[in-house]
């Protein structure tokens, strides 16, 4: 039998919440985090229980009511409000949620009115996964929040079924990437249940809820490979560091801990793997580009004696000024030379072509040296008249340096900073990775 849904009603925002949700619109506006809402049109237009699929955050609760048009109701774990009430129960009107066991009934009682007069009210209710104070209890109470939630529901329709969305959001780690909160379908449950059993009947729906951020079976099974190497790799290394150790890692595979951490974390937190494989891709791209980079200098390199390569690098310092002052001093040359067509070098040299060139640079040296005598005397035209083709000729050898000497010195550098960047980039990965299996409970990372 199907049972009666609540009325269509929409609660009108109060205007502390209207100020309050501004206020944050502009907060996460100013520090460039921007949100968009997918599947919008699912979510209903009665009272609902929204279930985020993420672990409390008090950002995430932010980014919630900022997307929303809708005036959301978020309860929280007391962890997650700590230092914030007042702002939250007279703007946003966040509720704590206490375990149901607790020995603080007052407080339970209270939220429970609190979050029954949301719902009755034809409010929106969104709840945290794991986010009561017992967060890491099993069975029943593991989940506070989504108990009380179930509890006022219950209080304030008895006879109709609870209409929960799930709710998925994939938040990056760079402010500057949009933020993406996803509303999914509205979780059916079966109305013959006994509505003592309500929380667990509504535990098991939830499960079945696949992450629509999760990174698909392929990519995830690529990634696991991929932190099995590294693991290994930095096993092997740090046994290398150690004298009289020769023990080989060829046998060692990912633990079955981090394995089924690492699937925990697509489920709930997608974007930290998104993030892991990011860091990955990059080390990767960096020690290609650095190996290619030094094979590229230790070719061209062995070109030069160790002089050339010192007084190569010191006329790259030093000959600069004087090149930049030969390059200031034919700038109008070069334009007339491009809008003639006459800068490129010619595949087979020509006669008209080299007179033209010719005829055009000394015509603006002679503009040139006439400006400087009309302003600052014939002794400083003099003097600039010499410097004219001197700086000229040294902006083409600098210009042949660059191309056939500092080019391969700074390819050596390229390879030395390409290194540093791949190492960084290592480091950041297994910081990562640590924080990531650090996150489950304590376990081996490898294993034989």
């Amino acid at each position: 039998m199907t049972m009666p849904q609540p009325s269509s009603t929409k609660t009108k925002a109060p205007q502390s919440y209207r100020i309050i949700r501004g206020g944050v619109r502009s907060w996460l506006a100013l520090s460039r985090r921007s949100v968009r809402v997918l599947g919008a049109e699912r979510l209903p237009d009665s009272a609902a229980i929204l279930y985020v699929c993420h672990p409390a955050n008090f950002e995430d609760a932010l980014m919630l009511v900022a997307a929303l048009d809708r005036p959301v109701t978020c309860v929280v774990g007391r962890a997650a409000t700590a230092g914030r009430q007042s702002m939250m129960e007279s703007g946003l009107g966040m509720i704590a949620s206490p375990s149901r066991d607790t020995t603080d009934a007052a407080a339970w009682h209270s939220a429970l009115r609190s979050c029954t007069a949301v719902l009755t009210a034809g409010g929106l209710a969104a709840v945290f996964s794991g986010s009561g104070d017992d967060v890491d209890r099993t069975g029943p109470e593991a989940d506070a929040a989504l108990n009380l939630a179930c509890e006022s529901w219950m209080s304030a329709f008895p006879e109709q079924i609870p209409v929960i969305v799930p709710i998925h959001r994939f938040r990056p780690e760079a402010r500057a990437q949009e933020a993406l909160i996803h509303i999914g379908e509205t979780v059916r449950l079966d109305t013959d249940e006994d509505p003592a059993l309500l929380h667990q009947q509504v535990k098991a729906a939830l499960e079945t809820v696949q992450n629509v951020f999760a990174l698909d079976a392929t990519l995830l099974a690529r990634l696991m490979k991929q932190v099995e190497s590294d693991l290994r790799e930095r096993l092997q290394e740090r046994w290398a560091s150690r004298p009289g150790r020769t023990r080989r890692t060829e046998g060692f595979r990912l633990s079955p801990f981090a394995a089924e951490t690492l699937r925990r974390v697509n489920r709930v937190e997608p974007e930290a793997l998104a993030a892991l494989n990011s860091l990955s891709d990059a080390e990767r791209e960096a020690g290609r580009e650095c190996a290619l980079a030094q094979l590229r200098a230790e070719i061209e390199v062995k070109q030069f004696s160790t002089v050339q390569r010192l007084f190569g690098w010191i006329e790259s310092v030093l000959g600069l000024p004087l090149a930049l002052y030969g390059a200031a001093n034919h700038l109008v040359a070069a334009a007339l030379l491009l809008v003639c067509g006459l800068l490129k070098r010619d595949l087979q040299p020509q006669l008209g072509p080299w007179l033209a060139r010719g005829v055009i640079v000394f015509g603006c040296y002679a503009g040139q040296v006439t400006l400087v005598d009309h302003f600052f005397g014939r002794a400083a035209a003099g003097y600039y008249a010499v410097t004219l083709p001197v700086s000229g000729a040294y902006l083409l050898r600098y210009l042949w340096l660059i191309q056939r000497r500092t080019r391969v010195l700074l390819a050596g550098t390229r390879g030395a900073m390409l290194s540093k960047v791949a190492e960084r980039n290592r480091t950041r990965f297994f910081e990562k990775l640590d924080a990531i299996l650090e996150s489950g409970s304590a376990g081996p990372i490898v294993g034989p």
